[in-house]
C-alpha cells in the first residue's frame, strides 16, 4: 500500500500549481473507412460516447483515460461490376478503452494566465471490442492507436469545452467483415489484406475538475538547519 501512497504523492508534488483530476464525457461521430467506405465520409456517421478521466500532470501534459461506445456501419458503393455482384454492409458496435497523451500548446490553466483555451494534439494506445460478422479466425478484440487533434476552452477555471477529431489506427481488416476472401465469387480480390481497417470519433467533450492541488503556505527553510 504504501509504494501507491508514495505515487501520489509525488503526482501531487508535479502538479502543486496545476487543477490536478477531471471527469468528463462527450457525444460525436464515429464514421469507417476500409474495402466498403475509402477516406471519411460524412453520409457513413453514427452517433457515439465517451467518458474519460483526465490527469493534468503539468500546465501544458495530460494522460487520459478513456472509454468509447457506439456503432460503425458501411456499404458498398457500386463503382464496378465487381461491387455491385458483392453488394456487401456491414453494421459493428464497438467498446474502446484507450489511455492518451494529451500536448497543449497554450499555459490556459494556471490561475494567472492570460488565456483560458489551447489548442492540442493527442496519441496513445487502446484496444476495441467489435462484433461484426466473419468467416475468418479473427478475435474479437483489437488493438487500435488512437491519435488526433483538439482545441479545448476553460470557463471559471473548474470547467473544460472541447472540440475532438481522431483517428484510430486498427492492425487488421475484419472490422467490416471482410478482406481477402469471397464465398461465391471467385477470380477477384475481395478486399485488400494489406490495407487495415480505419474508425473515427469526432465530436465535444465537457469535464469538470474534481481536486485542485495547491501550495496554500510559500515555502520558507528551516533556518536553524542552515546555520549548522
Amino acid at each position: 500500500m504504501k509504494p501507491f501512497l508514495y505515487f501520489f504523492l509525488v503526482l501531487i508534488g508535479l502538479n502543486s500549481s496545476a487543477q490536478f483530476i477531471e471527469l468528463g464525457g462527450g457525444l460525436g461521430y464515429l464514421n469507417y473507412s476500409g474495402d466498403l467506405v475509402r477516406g471519411y465520409d460524412f453520409g457513413t456517421s453514427t452517433i457515439g460516447g465517451t467518458a474519460f478521466y483526465r490527469m493534468n500532470f503539468s500546465e501544458i501534459f495530460a494522460i487520459r483515460l478513456g472509454l468509447t461506445v457506439g456503432t460503425v456501419e458501411g456499404a458498398e458503393t457500386p463503382i464496378d461490376a465487381f461491387a455491385v455482384q458483392r453488394n456487401q454492409s456491414f453494421k459493428s458496435n464497438i467498446i474502446e478503452i484507450s489511455t492518451v497523451f494529451e500536448y497543449h500548446f497554450l499555459d490556459f490553466k494556471t490561475s494567472d494566465s492570460p488565456i483560458n483555451y489551447s489548442p492540442y494534439i493527442m496519441g496513445g494506445v487502446g484496444a476495441i471490442s467489435y462484433d461484426a460478422p466473419t468467416t475468418e479466425n479473427v478475435g474479437q478484440y483489437q488493438l487500435v492507436l488512437p491519435m488526433g487533434i483538439g482545441f479545448k476552452y476553460l470557463i471559471q477555471k473548474k470547467y473544460t469545452i472541447g472540440i475532438e477529431a481522431g483517428a484510430r489506427k486498427t492492425f487488421f481488416d475484419y472490422l467490416d467483415g471482410i478482406s481477402d476472401g469471397d464465398q461465391t465469387i471467385k477470380d477477384y480480390q475481395y478486399g485488400n489484406p494489406k490495407d487495415d481497417d480505419w474508425y473515427f470519433f469526432t465530436g465535444l467533450t465537457l469535464s469538470i475538475t474534481l481536486f485542485n492541488v495547491s501550495c496554500p503556505f510559500p515555502y520558507r527553510p528551516n533556518q536553524s538547519i542552515l546555520v549548522r
